[in-house]
């Protein structure tokens, strides 16, 4: 075992060797851009700004943590740096150990062994860059690997147990996410929020989706502004468990919590399906257990085309199914479920030739495809299971993917539908989708927080 994980890792450029295992620690300085929602490039140059006669390049770090769980950097610099180098200015903290022979990737962020010892047993780090195709796998190490023009994506992947890399989501989608969070942090109002509460969420949502924190003015917001949020609605205190676990952020004291919407009685935490869905995302959300009879009271609210309504008596939409499929993956319902499946059969059915979805492809109001209701679509398929970048999702050549990325303006955000403009909806909504990821965006325990947001004890203490 030992000699093929040597042979692989030798192929792999990732260079070993018996010796005297010195783990370097590197917090950089640049780690703010990861722990502080507001955006900025880091800079190659020593003091700051680049050399202003010297040309400055844009490139971008992708980090592949797990399936479905993608993050993106850009960075600029004004000469050739290292894969090495590059991974310090993302901001993403990170180790490596020097074998002899160079330095090896033990972790990134909270994946990885970052003790001593550097042992992650059959797992490794693998490197990429895009070729403007696919994902070639480097052949050389962190410190010989050379970033060199603008544009450039370097990509580091967790592998699979038994050495096997795996690529990271293609390039296009990750770029364009950080292009929109760019705009979208712009949008960022006076009092630190993003519109109305639910905006607000659905804004933590995309940051927690690339493993961005809200900056403290949007946490403030969402903590006064939470427990009428919570308050208001199954589907609100959903919102909220999403957002608030997406960030490891308290519970407002005085916001009920999705299941105190719960009915034994019924199985409901809503009567409808949208909100009763959203209610279901929070609880898992939130580290506890949707019950059973919300699972059944859900499914049983599917209609005869395999879709969901989002209220009842409504019709059945791409949007309700979606987060349907969503919260069914959530409370641990099997892909092979015949809910899921026929769930899944209803949005092919509903799929446009241009490769996205309408909210409603029965509607007398229109059935053009949006950016919305695609970007819900893919998150669903995301969640059981499916390529939305290969068949059945692929039509005349395009996909839900491609769909979205036509979508994007040039300053980075998203149209609802061509023509109509910049639209903070659609570009909060759409980023999760881009990132390949799913809700909820994360599962974890929240403490009840004390006074405006410090966490006083856990629920249930």
């Amino acid at each position: 075992m030992r000699r093929t994980r040597l042979v692989i890792s030798l192929i792999l450029g990732i260079a070993l060797s018996v010796g005297l295992l010195v783990v370097i620690r590197m917090n950089q300085s640049a780690v703010a851009a990861s722990v502080d929602a507001s955006i900025t490039l880091p800079s190659e140059a020593d003091g700051g700004a680049p050399d202003s006669q010297q040309v400055t390049n844009t490139a971008y770090i992708a980090v592949r943590f797990a399936d479905n769980d993608v993050a993106v950097r850009a960075i600029t610099f004004t000469k050739p740096i290292s894969a090495l180098r590059a991974l310090e200015l993302s901001g993403f903290a990170f180790t490596t150990a020097d074998f002899g022979w160079g330095l090896f990737l033990c972790s990134i962020e909270d994946v990885g062994d970052s003790g001593d010892a550097c042992d992650n047993d059959d797992r490794y780090w693998a490197t990429y860059y895009w070729d403007g195709g696919s994902w070639a796998g480097r052949m050389v190490g962190i410190t010989e690997a050379m970033i060199t023009q603008t544009g450039h994506l370097e990509a580091f992947s967790w592998s699979d147990p038994g050495w096997d890399p795996v690529d990271p989501p293609p390039a296009s989608p990750l770029t364009a996410a950080w292009q929109a969070l760019v705009w979208l942090q712009a949008q960022q109002e006076p009092d630190g929020g993003y519109g109305t509460p639910g905006s607000t969420a659905e804004v933590l949502m995309a940051l927690g989706a690339n493993r961005m924190a809200a900056d403290s003015a949007a946490r403030a917001n969402t903590m006064s502004r939470g427990a009428g949020l919570a308050g208001s609605d199954a589907a609100g205190a959903g919102k909220l468990g999403v957002a608030l676990t997406a960030h490891d952020i308290c519970w407002p004291r005085q916001a009920p919590m999705p299941l105190d919407y719960y009915s034994p009685t019924t199985g409901a935490f809503d009567v409808d399906a949208a909100p009763h869905a959203w209610a279901m995302l929070g609880t898992a959300a939130l580290s506890e257990t949707v019950p059973p009879s919300a699972t059944q009271y859900l499914m049983s609210l599917q209609q005869p085309s395999g879709g969901w309504e989002w209220g009842q008596g409504w019709g059945v939409d791409t949007n309700s199914t979606a987060l349907a499929i969503q919260a069914l993956v959530a409370a641990g319902e099997p892909l092979t479920s015949t809910s899921i499946v026929s769930a899944l059969t209803y949005l092919q059915l509903a799929q446009n030739a241009d490769g996205g979805f309408p909210y409603d492809p029965t509607s007398a109001w229109g059935t053009e495809s949006d950016t919305n209701s695609t970007a819900y679509v893919v998150q669903a398929l995301l969640a059981a299971g499916q390529d939305p970048l290969t068949v059945p999702w692929t039509i005349n050549d395009t996909h839900p993917m491609g769909y979205l990325l036509a979508m994007q303006l040039e300053d980075g955000s998203f149209e609802w539908q061509p023509g109509l403009g910049p639209n903070q909806a659609a570009t909060q909504q759409v980023i999760p989708a881009l990132l390949h990821r799913p809700f909820p965006v994360r599962i974890v325990a929240l403490d009840v927080c004390s006074g405006a947001y410090l966490p006083l004890v856990s629920r249930g203490e």
